[in-house]
């Protein structure tokens, strides 16, 4: 960034997100790092806490528990902030594995890559990149 100031080119958009977190991205689906969501009880607990509130707090679209992350298309309702329904998620599941685990601290990372739908052909896109990523993972075990 220090190198390529502001306002940036498409192509120097298009760099930047190729060598960071494009790639970032990739290693995650991939099925890379710890991956303790793939034991069932813990994968259970990720999807039972995006279940609980559909309706009340928000709308739950398509959403995938990976191995090492989760994807999740959502619609916050009413007053409810898509900050505060992560936040929530977050908290309780953290909380639910680290007992499950007998470990304590950080779970998740502390930021998440959250995406505005603008779009009927981007949510499209959204909901078949949810679909398709267990295929990668499987793909490269």
């Amino acid at each position: 960034m220090r190198i390529n100031p502001e306002p940036h080119c498409e192509a120097q958009r298009q760099e930047y997100w190729e060598l960071f977190p494009t790639r970032f991205h990739r290693w995650l689906d991939e099925g890379h790092g710890a991956c303790v969501l793939r034991q069932f009880e813990l994968r259970n607990i990720v999807e039972n806490a995006l279940r609980y509130f559909d309706h009340d707090r928000y709308k739950l679209d398509e959403f995938i528990v990976m191995p090492n992350h989760v994807h999740v298309l959502v619609v916050p309702l009413g007053e409810h902030l898509l900050s505060g329904i992560v936040h929530s998620w977050k908290s309780f599941t953290a909380s639910q594995i680290n007992a499950a685990l007998g470990q304590h601290g950080a779970f998740w990372q502390k930021e998440s890559f959250d995406h505005i739908v603008r779009s009927t052909g981007s949510l499209e896109k959204f909901r078949q990149y949810i679909r398709d990523n267990p295929k990668i993972v499987v793909a490269k075990k």
